[in-house]
């Protein structure tokens, strides 16, 4: 006997698994672009900047959807109205600016 299916389009689960495909291509495009850019043009290199592009849009549209559903959840991480955010917080953005300013810091002094 087999289990019953669902019937109802789960919304969470899409958006959860579109946020990993997306960031999985976005990633592996980014790669790529990297690696062969120094290339001239050709058809393939457009593709890969095409596909990158589109799929940040997804990605980008994915994210607005997931903190939608997950507003509770990031208010409660942001301190529920409070000026005080919570250590986990502090940590995601020091390494987002971190990443940020290591990216500028790259391209400034190595690249040029």
């Amino acid at each position: 006997m087999g289990t019953a299916r669902k019937a109802t389009f789960n919304k969470r689960e899409f958006v959860s698994v579109g946020l990993l495909m997306t960031a999985a291509v976005l990633v592996i495009t980014a790669v790529v672009i990297q690696v062969f850019e120094a290339l001239e043009d050709n058809f393939y290199m457009h593709l890969f900047f095409v596909a990158h592009i589109f799929t940040g849009v997804a990605f980008a549209v994915l994210a607005v959807m997931h903190a939608n559903m997950n507003w509770e959840s990031i208010d409660g991480y942001l301190g529920s109205g409070e000026m005080v955010a919570s250590r986990e917080v502090l940590c995601a953005a020091l390494l987002t600016v971190t990443t940020v300013i290591a990216g500028f810091l790259f391209v400034y002094f190595v690249m040029y």
